[in-house]
């Protein structure tokens, strides 16, 4: 089987002649694993570790925002190399005016603030300067942009715009958001309807272009539980993200949706799965019994992800990692439904001879 083979029949339920593995990384410690599997290039790395997908990540385009930029973000956070509009400490703003800064340790962010953070009134946010459509790249752009990734090889090509969810809180502030689900939900629909309109054409135009995979990418849960109540999801949030994967399947009926939440999503699968999501990452370990989801959900979707970040990959050693790889296969992937990843970016507290096993123990084959 070709590597887009592979996953598309593990995600038409089809067993695979091994099941496919996918791959996240911090770009700090992907540099690393590259000296440590000699090779000077991304792709020759995902060539090297035989990666079965390939994603792409379409930022947007505004001239008028760029034209106010000051700096581009230094450290090891995920942001890094973009530019920015830099305020006083270390400050930084984006193009939605969400305030962040990085923290002392240069790998991650703190939000700050953003526009609405003290916004009390559904006016001000229909009064608020939101930049033009224009801002998503062209057709013909994006169109190059997968022309350029299926030029690789015969990979599956998945890309990805963000939940709304994410970016609204993230304008708000995350419990003001969360307060205003419950006091105030005319205002939250109408912010998360007005951004998915961006990623909505997004989304569209990457579906245009022929990627086999659309995702989109932003977290509803805890460890514990939804962020919010299953009520609140069905009537808030639930009704957007079908009007973004409606608009997805109205371009193309046979696009494979992937939905991402780190945390415990079990209360919200019944309603992703008739969104039409049907490969949800990461069915998080240390919050979901990968077994249980199988068994309840594993004919309607495709697990994807499943590796533990928090224990197993930082902490396993090689055996116990090849012995836990080998029993999800077993028990999740016998009948395709499963690609295996990383539930996240790997992180820097993680072996790099542990990262390498974890491949080395899907493919069933040595990769060094």
């Amino acid at each position: 089987m070709t590597n887009k083979e592979r996953v598309l029949a593990a995600c038409a339920h089809r067993k695979p002649d091994r099941v496919p593995v996918d791959v996240w990384f911090r770009d700090d410690v992907r540099e690393k694993f590259m000296k440590y599997m000699d090779v000077t290039s991304v792709e020759a790395l995902y060539k090297k570790l035989d990666v079965d997908l390939r994603s792409i990540w379409i930022g947007f385009d505004n001239p008028a925002y760029e034209a106010k930029t000051n700096g581009v973000l230094g450290d090891h956070v995920e942001l890094t190399g973009g530019r920015f509009i830099f305020h006083e400490n270390g400050v930084f703003e984006d193009m939605w005016g969400v305030l962040q800064k990085n923290g002392k340790d240069g790998l991650y962010t703190q939000w700050i603030g953003g526009p609405f953070a003290d916004s009390e009134d559904i006016e001000d946010y229909k009064a608020y300067p939101w930049p033009s459509m224009d801002i998503v790249p062209s057709q013909e752009v994006i169109n190059a942009k997968v022309a350029s990734v299926k030029a690789l090889g015969d990979y599956a090509i998945r890309g990805s715009v963000s939940n709304p969810f994410k970016q609204a809180w993230q304008m708000r502030g995350y419990e003001n958001t969360l307060c205003d689900m419950l006091l105030n939900p005319e205002m939250v629909s109408y912010v998360l309807n007005r951004i998915a309109d961006y990623y909505i054409e997004v989304g569209i135009r990457l579906v245009k272009a022929g990627v086999d995979i659309l995702g989109v990418v932003g977290d509803i849960a805890s460890q514990k539980s939804l962020i919010f109540s299953p009520e609140v999801f069905k009537t808030i949030l639930k009704p957007v993200l079908k009007r973004m994967t409606d608009a997805f399947r109205k371009e193309n009926p046979d696009i494979l949706l992937f939905f991402h939440s780190d945390g415990d999503v079990t209360q919200a699968m019944e309603d992703l799965i008739d969104c039409g999501f049907t490969i949800i990452n990461p069915i998080q370990p240390e919050c979901m019994d990968l077994a249980e989801t199988k068994r309840r959900f594993g004919d309607r979707i495709t697990m994807h992800g499943t590796i533990s970040l928090q224990q197993l990959l930082p902490f396993g050693t090689i055996t116990e990692i090849h012995t836990e790889v080998g029993k999800i296969i077993e028990t999740c992937g016998q009948n395709g439904g499963l690609i295996i990843s990383p539930s996240n970016l790997i992180q820097n507290d993680t072996p790099m001879e542990n990262i390498l096993a974890l491949y080395e123990a899907a493919e069933g084959k040595k990769l060094r």
